[in-house]
């Protein structure tokens, strides 16, 4: 039998303020860090915005994790090349990348960048950087819902993206009184973020509006869940994120992700000698 999955918990994040990138850049945290329990396998989640176009920070690393980087608005270039609304980047660090060399944006540009924390197996493997175009996406279409599907499954649409944690990524967009049902295993800990509009999420169905996150209840039974969305009587656009929680003791400073204090200091060590490739050698696009 599919359990129905409830919104636990519903957050307001703050207002945008400073951000790295100057004063054409703010910020926000739609997940912060420092409750990795809560969130895992997410470890952050940060709403960026330029109104005024230029540079946009300057080459990093990262080790132990996944950079999830949705493009809202605007666009987004640098020498691994330049995301438009709708694409994303998907960039596996694995035992350690740099990405962010001569980052440029335009206007109005607004993303998403989401970071997951690796299991340990994959903590150690080789960095991997892919490019999801918006128009090459799987897409499910019922009366009144258009599901684009970033990595995992919605239905029959699924998506060809190499996941090193298992994650679900779906952009729901739903017509006024529409609804809609994503399945996902029963054990997939997540969270949804209303873009456009409002929305019923959950059962019993609690009502989240633009900017939101709802968080998904945690469930300890096996087998598949399911969450049901409604849109109210205006149009509503949603994004899903699930995946499978890490069994591992987080150790987490700057850029790098780890399940020690050893592993983070060899993290360091290598990026001190120039180990890490260039994000920018490469890339794949996915579709």
């Amino acid at each position: 039998m599919t359990a129905l999955r409830r919104i636990d918990r519903i957050v307001t994040p703050a207002a945008f303020g400073p951000g790295f990138a100057g004063p054409r850049h703010t910020a926000r945290l739609m997940v912060p860090p420092g409750d990795f329990a809560a969130t895992n396998p997410f470890f952050l989640m940060a709403d960026d915005k330029t109104d005024v176009g230029g540079e946009f920070g300057e080459a990093h690393p990262h080790a132990g994790l996944e950079t999830v980087t949705f493009m809202l608005s605007g666009s987004f270039e640098d020498l691994e090349g330049r995301l438009d609304p709708g694409d994303v980047e998907w960039m596996t660090s694995g035992r350690g990348i740099v990405h962010g060399q001569d980052t440029v944006t335009s206007d109005d540009m607004r993303l998403f960048q989401l970071w997951i924390a690796l299991p340990e197996d994959e903590r150690r493997s080789s960095p991997r950087v892919q490019r999801l175009r918006k128009r090459n996406m799987p897409v499910r279409k019922e009366a009144g819902v258009e599901a684009r599907v970033y990595s995992g499954r919605s239905g029959d649409a699924v998506a060809k993206t190499m996941n090193a944690a298992p994650v679900t990524l779906v952009d729901v967009r739903l017509e006024p009184n529409a609804s809609f049902e994503q399945d996902l295993p029963a054990s997939y800990n997540g969270f949804i973020v209303v873009i456009e509009g409002a929305v019923g999420a959950g059962d019993p169905a609690k009502t989240l509006v633009k900017d939101q996150v709802g968080w998904l209840d945690r469930s300890t039974g096996d087998g598949r869940g399911a969450l049901r969305l409604s849109a109210a009587d205006t149009a509503a656009r949603v994004l899903i994120y699930v995946g499978e929680p890490q069994q591992m003791r987080l150790a987490a400073r700057g850029p790098f992700i780890a399940g020690s204090d050893a592993e983070l200091a060899g993290y360091f060590a290598a990026y001190r000698r120039g180990e890490f490739p260039y994000a920018s050698s490469l890339r794949q696009e996915v579709g």
